[in-house]
């Protein structure tokens, strides 16, 4: 149930990056006006993060991971009315811009609690275990549902526009109705030992380097995420009826290629300085690609190996992050790096007012990102411990 509540949160998280590029002309939205929607959501995403990590390992893991859950089930929902109200006629258009930012900023708040919630339930559940097996297949259930909210979105759009929000929202709140009713997994959920006084200035005092490249990192990936579907309608020259099913495509191999990766990682258990490197040099690679040749069978294969790149350096970084510190400061040292990579987001907003000028400038800023994240991969610290 822990790890499918990560798949279902993280598709919820994520569905609007393939639903408000579709919708925001007919509403008269323009991608800055998109992007701040996303930036706004992660500004708070990041302020929070920690908050609910200390308080996920003063033992109320379960109760944070629920609260989470409902709290961006409750966002999406609304979400979704507003845009279906919008596209019909019966909200003025003026308006939602405004509604949407407060509520993505509801999920940003609330959402928030989830990832941090669950790493530090697992991580404290299973002690004994190799970090990487552990962060990995919370990571991994992460990103399935991270990286397919895009193409679950376009699979129910055809049912109406607010169809995927509303489904996410009712899945979510089912699941954790359920976890709530799981005494053993609240036993569980308690915290070993209490946080010491200044717990968490620690924890960013030992995992700051894995901060930076993991704010670099989730930058490119926030980037990727928002400019594809912009790219693919503006230009590989496709019609109108085309554009979503390649966009899902796109999306679906990015998320299917990081999840293959991850989950060969944590099989054959490389160094997390390794998974560091390559990660990024993948994504690199891929990001160069698309900028020589921008068309469709370049594309498609570019981003799957972006998605594989992503998706091994994540664990990397988390991983590394996590070998850092005590199992019952697990929840913190998770928080703390979902609020630097929340952050990127908001960066990856700034980066997405230069495409209207340079199309290609996004994805020359993951290229430029990454081969960072490569280059600070080979100095930062390594964990003492595995």
């Amino acid at each position: 149930m822990l790890l499918g509540s990560l798949v279902i949160t993280g598709i919820g998280q994520t569905l609007l990056y393939a639903l408000l590029p579709l919708a925001s002309r007919p509403l008269g939205l323009t991608e800055s006006q998109a992007s701040a929607v996303y930036a706004l959501s992660a500004l708070f995403w990041s302020g929070f993060s920690p908050f609910w990590g200390r308080a996920s390992d003063r033992g109320h893991g379960v109760w944070v991971l629920c609260l989470g859950m409902i709290g961006q089930a409750s966002s999406n929902l609304a979400v979704g009315v507003v845009l279906v109200a919008a596209l019909r006629g019966a909200l003025p258009h003026l308006w939602v811009f405004p509604l949407l930012m407060i509520l993505r900023g509801i999920n940003g708040v609330l959402g928030s609690a989830v990832l941090p919630a669950a790493q530090g339930i697992a991580l404290r559940s299973a002690p004994h275990k190799p970090r990487i097996a552990i962060v990995g297949t919370v990571a991994t259930c992460w990103n399935i549902g991270s990286m397919s909210g895009p193409s679950f979105a376009s699979a129910l759009i055809v049912f109406g526009s607010g169809a995927p929000l509303f489904v996410s929202a009712a899945i979510a709140v089912l699941a954790a109705g359920i976890m709530l009713n799981r005494p053993a997994a609240q036993g569980a959920a308690r915290a070993p030992l209490p946080p010491r006084p200044g717990a968490s200035r620690l924890v960013r005092a030992r995992i700051w380097p894995f901060m930076a490249m993991s704010l670099a990192l989730n930058t490119a990936s926030n980037i990727v995420a928002q400019v594809t579907a912009y790219f693919v309608l503006d230009r590989l020259g496709l019609s109108a009826s085309a554009v979503p099913h390649v966009v899902g495509t796109a999306l679906t191999l990015v998320a299917a290629s990081s999840v293959a990766a991850q989950t060969l990682a944590i099989r054959l258990r490389p160094s997390a300085s390794a998974l560091m490197t390559g990660g990024a040099l993948a994504v690199v690679l891929a990001a160069c690609a698309i900028l020589a040749m921008p068309v469709t069978w370049v594309l498609l294969p570019a981003l799957s190996l972006a998605g594989m790149g992503l998706g091994v350096g994540s664990l990397g970084i988390s991983t590394a992050a996590s070998l850092m510190m005590r199992p019952s400061q697990q929840g913190a040292v998770a928080g703390t790096l979902a609020s630097a990579s929340s952050l990127g987001a908001i960066l990856s907003a700034g980066v997405m007012l230069s495409y209207r000028h340079w199309a290609d400038g996004p994805y020359a800023m993951v290229a430029l990102l990454c081969l960072g994240v490569a280059i600070a991969s080979r100095l930062a610290p390594r964990p003492r411990h595995g």
